[in-house]
């Protein structure tokens, strides 16, 4: 079960035997969980989308929710940023096209509109190359969910 910021269904409990606990406490010291970033506290770190005059409102969108589920992949990087909060770029819009027709489209707007694009597939991105980087150029991350269909 995938959360917003990881992995797992955070209402089950895997808890340590006590002497593995003591063991653990004893090379590291006592741990502390840290708190996550809630998703409303992220979310109103979403700055305003930098695309305008979007050719079809049906097939970018620039929520706050999708933009910021598509600013980071599953890197470790990636998970500590998404469960602190601490996110420096998200894109400024993430496309859903279903063909080459759409593709065609986005990729002709991200011409005129000087925007960076980012292909994202399962959106695994072990080596951090979904990430949007800071910078004055819109990025739009172009999801490949819909694409059912090579032509």
């Amino acid at each position: 079960m995938r959360r917003w910021n990881g992995w797992g269904d955070n209402t089950i409990q895997y808890p340590l035997s006590s002497g593995a606990l003591s063991f653990l406490e004893e090379a590291v010291g006592h741990g502390v969980p840290p708190a996550d970033a809630p998703m409303a506290d992220v979310l109103a770190k979403v700055p305003p989308s930098r695309l305008a005059n979007l050719p079809d409102a049906n097939l970018i969108r620039t929520d706050s929710a999708t933009r910021l589920r598509h600013a980071r992949g599953q890197s470790l990087p990636d998970w500590v940023a998404l469960r602190s909060g601490r996110i420096p770029a998200f894109p400024d819009g993430v496309a859903f096209p279903t063909g080459a027709a759409d593709v065609a489209r986005l990729l002709a707007y991200a011409a005129e509109t000087d925007a960076r694009v980012i292909p994202y597939g399962g959106g695994t991105s072990v080596v951090g190359h979904i990430n949007p980087e800071p910078g004055e150029q819109p990025a739009l991350t172009v999801s490949l969910r819909r694409m059912n269909q090579l032509s």
